[in-house]
């Protein structure tokens, strides 16, 4: 029964989990709030949307995500795949359904203590 519980974990610690996205950032996209978004991005992020591409303050994104927003307002959120990247962060891969079409979201994000913290946002318009 040891050498059972002993090889459970040794193959447990092989896999590497991705960590789910923050319901609270589920929620922001789908509905469109770009100061909730906002409180869970590093100081600085890569930002790219229509129009707008860049490392960005989280002031300015905020203002630039208010703005997209504002001219595609968001009705879903589908998580389509979730992921492990390099140096300890997760991405999460979505479709975000808005008044003016679908589109493609990819989050970097990594874990500090409880919350999620968005290192890189990117929406493309779905073809």
């Amino acid at each position: 029964m040891k050498k059972l519980f002993f090889i459970f974990l040794v193959s447990l610690s092989l896999f590497s989990f991705a960590l789910p996205l923050s319901t609270s950032i589920v929620n922001a996209l789908k509905t469109g709030n770009s100061g909730e978004l906002a409180k869970f991005m590093e100081a600085s992020i890569d930002l790219s949307i229509p129009g707008n591409e860049g490392a960005f303050s989280k002031t300015q994104s905020e203002l630039i995500l208010k703005n997209f927003f504002e001219k595609n307002t968001p009705s879903a959120f589908k998580i389509m795949h979730n992921g492990d990247a390099k140096n300890n962060t997760h991405y999460t891969i979505g479709n975000l359904t808005t008044t003016s079409g679908v589109y493609r979201v990819y989050i970097l994000y990594k874990d500090s203590s409880t919350l999620n913290t968005i290192l890189e946002l990117r929406i493309e318009k779905d073809e």
